[in-house]
């Protein structure tokens, strides 16, 4: 009967036909019997109808949230003829029975499983741990379902063994229950019954827990009193006064905002399911919208994410279904113009902000390499396209978070960016593995040596600027160097397809950059900047360490050396990685011209302010302007390459703060003019993580920061001339 059009369809049918009806006629139900289905038979083309056809129609691509209001009305159904037979006492389909259990597993399976193929396995207790961790379940509740399962199937076995039947009726009868209570190790029907109730009563309450709204930061007085503003037909002059009293300061901007709302074209073209889903969710969202700060700016982003999802009315249900994440998401609109945008452009990011606590405490380092690992492990190693899709929402989830971490106040400057620089390196260190694996399994491991004795070459990727200097923030892009270690007489790949290890470092670097620049319908991972490299733009991609070397002492400029001051190892071999920074230690201790040090400095500053300063009214630019950003950076960096041979601590750091602080110790630096330069830097950035959230450009009223510009540029004069 589970075969297409049920009792009324063809036994069997062709591939063709059996997807046609599930692209035309299959039902949420049908989904969550899929969900249970496996080939049974050796014939190989059989294995196709799950992987071609199935899977996509069970496990979308993206979460589907859709699902909990289709279980629901599975469930109504299942109660209503429960009560109609009177099957209260059935293990199976009554409250807290085994269908319940199976509906919560199949409910995540369905939603999350498009993402996760560990999800994609018919025996529900091989999934069920599978949903721990938080992923969705917590642990305590995973083992109360299982342990609830293990009992109710073990009843189950014991009432069809006795009845030689498929029942599931608990027995009514003294004997039968005494018989029941022997075969399931009971010393009496009460012991029995009383453990029956009690697992059924946990799993009734952990299904009406997860399987319906969960109700969280609803304010139902205020969504009443709002609803009728959008109802068909309502004017202006009904909904300004509804608005005024929902909190709107400008009643009429937002009345105007939900008029021109109505006229867009994805309204025109939604089902009836979707119409549904965005009625109930719009009351819920002028609401949230009303009860904050400058509440016209919050609706019209909230908006502008609303129209951006369009049709993919999937993410409307889980706003209905999770009305906390509506509320968090009207705050962040409310705080974060670049988060809003965000949202609007790639609405998956809405599923990050359904568990509150994700914002209370940021995964570690470790924490995100197991998570990626994770979820490339889903997807077959030579689909690159779908890996590099699984990095990209990565990424672009992980960032999110801490952003929204980092709105709430409770995330020191300094811990984004360290957040933001590991992100960076976890993607860093997939990418390089995953373009090496596939570039040696076409020619090979690199080696070198002299013939006789060979080793295999390292490469490891290098970081400039605020990836080197560990203060990446929102939408930095990566200054990227590469190096390897070749050397000896003969330098190739092992093959089978054999290639000089220059040409083969070529290729590597270039896919690599491909990797995490390409844009694609999900977007790009990161702007790469590679100018940094010896020679810049017309130099080589990729390096020898030697050859490295060789530039930066007899051919290398100034700033290169500032550049190099703020680089350091991200990604790549430990081997290579070591001996990068020791190489690059030496070279700011013996390499740097120190007798026109302070001149170059100088002018390098004069050019960038002239080139990059542009004056607007009032207004500052915290990073170029004199007193700014790059003015303490430059001070610091020539501060520490000048005493660089005397105290080698000095090069030791690549980020600033570190620096100053080093600059401390040696002695070179007072610790009162440090801490002026520490206190102002971390203010300024501070003050460019705020602008960038808020999609600013780093530009502050003059007034606001005066005194540390002027502080600034007295130790700059004081040093510099």
């Amino acid at each position: 009967r589970l075969r297409p059009f049920g009792d009324s369809g063809p036994l069997a049918v062709s591939f063709t036909a059996f997807e046609a009806y599930l692209q035309e006629h299959g039902r949420a139900w049908e989904r969550y019997a899929w969900v249970k289905a496996r080939p049974v038979t050796g014939y190989a083309p059989g294995q196709g109808l799950y992987r071609d056809i199935l899977r996509p129609f069970v496990y979308r691509r993206y979460l589907d949230f859709g699902v909990f209001e289709s279980l629901r009305n599975m469930k109504a159904l299942v109660v209503a003829e429960v009560e109609r037979r009177e099957l209260d006492d059935n293990i199976k389909l009554g409250a807290g029975g085994i269908r319940e259990i199976e509906f919560i597993t199949q409910t995540f399976q369905i939603l999350r499983g498009g993402q996760d193929a560990e999800l994609r396995d018919a025996r529900l207790l091989e999934v069920l741990p599978r949903l721990a961790d938080g992923r969705p379940l917590d642990n305590a509740c995973v083992d109360t379902l299982e342990s609830a399962y293990r009992f109710l199937r073990r009843l189950e076995n014991r009432l069809q063994e006795w009845q030689d039947a498929q029942t599931h009726a608990l027995p009514a009868d003294e004997p039968g229950r005494a018989r029941l209570a022997f075969a399931m190790g009971y010393d009496d029907w009460p012991s029995l019954s009383a453990d029956i109730h009690r697992h059924r009563v946990r799993v009734h309450a952990l299904f009406l827990e997860h399987m319906t709204p969960s109700g969280e930061g609803q304010h139902e007085d205020a969504e009443r009193d709002v609803a009728a503003v959008w109802q068909p037909g309502v004017s202006d002059n009904a909904r300004i006064p509804l608005l005024s009293e929902a909190g709107f300061e400008d009643p009429d901007r937002a009345a105007a905002m939900l008029r021109q709302f109505e006229g867009a074209g994805f309204l025109k073209r939604m089902d009836e399911a979707g119409r549904r889903r965005l009625d109930a969710m719009l009351p819920v969202l002028l609401a949230a919208a009303g009860r904050l700060a400058h509440p016209e700016q919050v609706l019209e982003r909230l908006l502008r994410v609303v129209e951006a999802v369009g049709l993919r009315t999937a993410y409307f249900a889980l706003l209905n279904e999770h009305p906390g994440v509506l509320q968090r998401l009207a705050s962040i609109c409310g705080q974060s113009s670049y988060l809003a945008e965000e949202v609007a452009r790639h609405p998956v990011l809405l599923d990050e902000l359904i568990d509150p606590r994700v914002i209370e405490e940021l995964p570690t380092r470790a924490d995100l390499e197991a998570t990626l690992a994770h979820r490339l492990a889903s997807v077959a190693e030579d689909d690159l396209e779908a890996r590099m899709d699984v990095i990209r929402r990565f990424q672009r989830a992980s960032v999110f978070l801490v952003a929204v971490a980092d709105l709430t106040g409770k995330l020191p400057l300094m811990r984004v960016s360290d957040h933001l620089t590991a992100i960076a390196e976890v993607v860093l260190e997939v990418c390089v593995a995953a373009a090496r694996a596939a570039m040696e399994e076409r020619f090979g491991a690199p080696m070198c040596g002299d013939g006789d004795t060979m080793r295999e070459t390292g490469f490891a990727v290098i970081g400039y600027g605020k990836l080197g200097g560990l203060e990446l923030g929102y939408g930095s892009d990566l200054d990227l160097v590469f190096v390897h270690d070749s050397e000896g007489p003969v330098q190739r790949t092992a093959g089978p397809s054999v290639k000089d290890n220059g040409v083969f470092f070529a290729r590597l670097t270039s896919r690599i950059v491909h990797m995490l620049s390409t844009q694609t319908a999900s977007g790009a991972l990161y702007e790469v900047d590679t100018r940094l490299r010896p020679s810049g733009s017309s130099g080589l991609l990729v390096t020898s360490l030697s050859a490295f070397e060789s530039y930066q002492r007899e051919e290398a400029w100034t700033w290169e050396h500032q550049a190099l001051l703020r680089a350091r190892g991200v990604a790549g071999d430990a081997s290579v990685l070591e001996r990068f920074e020791g190489l690059r230690r030496r070279l700011l201790c013996e390499a740097v011209d120190r007798g026109r040090l302070k001149q170059r400095v100088a002018d390098m500053r004069e050019r960038m302010r002239r080139e990059l300063v542009s004056t607007q009214g009032d207004a500052v630019d915290i990073k170029q302007d004199r007193g700014g950003i790059a003015d303490i950076e430059f001070l610091v960096q020539y501060l520490a390459l000048m005493h660089a041979p005397d105290a080698p601590a000095l090069v030791g750091w690549s980020d600033n703060v570190r620096q100053l602080d080093a600059l401390v110790e040696a002695g070179v630096l007072d610790s009162e003019p440090a801490d002026v330069l520490r206190e102002a830097y971390l203010d300024f950035r501070a003050r460019l993580h705020r602008l960038r959230l808020e999609g600013l450009p780093g530009r502050v009223p003059a007034e606001a920061v005066r005194e540390r510009r002027e502080a600034v540029t007295a130790l700059w004069q004081a040093t510099m001339g």
